[in-house]
């Protein structure tokens, strides 16, 4: 199921890709899901591929130094 698109074709649903499974998460966090997994997703259609998708979580801010106590 491999049909010939356009680099521009392909950069267009890349981007919308990624901003769809940008709001999936961020979604399904808000919500109380559980994100942090590897998933198996089955496509129903012979000529398409099944895929493993893993999401790991990444904390954004670094931790606190090490000389620092927390304020109470």
């Amino acid at each position: 199921m491999d049909a010939n698109h356009s680099p521009e074709d392909r950069a267009d649903a890349t981007d919308a890709f990624e901003s769809e499974l940008k709001t999936l998460v961020t979604t399904g966090f808000a919500r109380g899901a559980a994100i942090e997994a590897t998933w198996v997703i089955k496509t129903p259609i012979g000529d398409a591929p099944d895929w493993i998708v893993t999401i790991k979580r990444e904390n954004s801010t670094p931790d606190p130094p090490h000389d620092s106590f927390p304020v109470e």
